[in-house]
């Protein structure tokens, strides 16, 4: 064989492998950008653009369009990224268009962690940075793989949100019912397998909350357990492997030792949905607990706050008289704080300076204002 035939034949075989390995990359990509694509996650305030996964820096890329105010809560699956340290969680490290995220909310499970991302108009980037991340799915876990006990142990460790409860079902087979609380509408469910629901279950004080579910098997084989967690507690269970078998389980919401919600407010408003209760949360969610100092303020409030405020929130809802008396006394109260959602708060110094202001602001009129009149009373008489 000539040196020209071997030259060619050795030609030919790079062009056979780089087309080989083009074809692989035709037809792997898709399948990994699908994942991003089926991530779950819900939006206020504005629209995701887009997902971006970086192996180099275990982090996770999400272009969003922030048309106002708002927040992000997405569930991030354990198999595409995730941080922990000695087989322990730890935080993620988010970064809004550059600025880390002192605090949020999070709720994991085994196989997912849930993360809600504040933001203001115009934040364009947020980067998820974990431990590492991975390109395949893992083999999918049933329940014989890691029996029920190991994973409601499991979940007993992990934070549900003050005022909510996570609803658990095991089965093998299909499945349907319903389950409702004081403070969660009607809501019908179903399925053939293993599924969980966060819902409201909060009790206010004077008035206890409750809740109550019922599920039934659509086959004659296989096994159905219900249970529901709150306060890490299981507070409500029950199960069947009958034929057609139906669980029934009710309980009592368990009580908030810490609060979270304008007491105050909301018994003068009529509703934690009301504009004036709405405002004051998205302030301390997306200003005040983004900053270290905002943070030790809040704590330190609210020992304050909550060591009375139950008192005239209960009081407002049985005279009111007094409600439209403290409606007024705090109306000045909430319109000077209207004004920090004109301004931004992105540094320990901008959060101490509006902060200082606002005190002082607020001193003059609840102190000094009245102070002024009752001098100027006294001279004219």
């Amino acid at each position: 064989m000539s040196p020209i035939i071997q030259q060619l034949s050795v030609e030919k075989q790079i062009l056979v492998i780089a087309t080989f390995l083009v074809m692989i990359g035709l037809f792997s990509t898709p399948a990994f950008a699908q994942q991003f694509e089926d991530l779950d996650y819900k939006i206020r305030g504005g629209e995701v653009l887009n997902f971006e996964i970086d192996k180099d820096t275990a982090s996770l890329k999400i272009l969003v369009d922030a048309r106002a105010r708002g927040e992000l809560i997405i569930t991030l699956p354990r198999y595409l990224i995730d941080a922990q340290v000695d087989f322990e969680d730890t935080d993620f490290e988010i970064l809004v268009s550059g600025l880390k995220l002192i605090s949020y909310d999070e709720i994991n499970t085994p196989y997912d962690r849930t993360i809600i991302i504040p933001f203001k108009r115009g934040n364009g980037e947020f980067i998820i940075t974990g431990t590492h991340v991975f390109s395949q799915p893992p083999v999918t876990q049933t329940t014989s793989q890691k029996s029920m006990d190991q994973i409601i142990q499991l979940e007993l460790q992990e934070q549900i949100p003050d005022g909510q409860a996570k609803l658990m079902v095991f089965s093998n087979t299909d499945w349907s019912g319903a389950f409702q609380s004081s403070s969660f509408d009607y809501t019908e469910v179903n399925g053939n397998s293993d599924e969980e629901v966060i819902f409201g279950c909060e009790s206010s004080f004077g008035r206890q909350g409750v809740f109550g579910a019922k599920i039934k098997k659509l086959t004659q084989d296989g096994y159905l357990k219900i249970i529901v967690i709150q306060d890490q507690k299981v507070v409500a269970e029950g199960s069947t492997e009958d034929d057609f078998g139906e669980v029934l389980i009710n309980g009592n919401c368990v009580s908030s030792s810490t609060g979270g919600g304008c007491l105050i407010a909301t018994a003068t408003f009529g509703s934690e949905m009301s504009p004036q209760v709405q405002q004051l949360r998205e302030l301390r969610d997306n200003s005040l607990l983004q900053t270290e100092s905002g943070t030790l303020f809040m704590k330190t409030f609210n020992n304050f706050y909550y060591s009375f405020s139950p008192i005239i929130a209960d009081y407002e809802r049985e005279n009111p008289a007094f409600k439209e008396v403290v409606k007024i006394v705090i109306t000045p109260l909430i319109a000077s704080l209207s004004i920090l959602n004109f301004v931004d708060m992105n540094s320990e110094a901008e959060v101490l300076g509006y902060g200082i202001s606002l005190i002082l602001l607020n001193g003059m009129m609840y102190v000094g204002i009245p102070i002024v009149a009752v001098v100027g009373i006294r001279r004219i008489f």
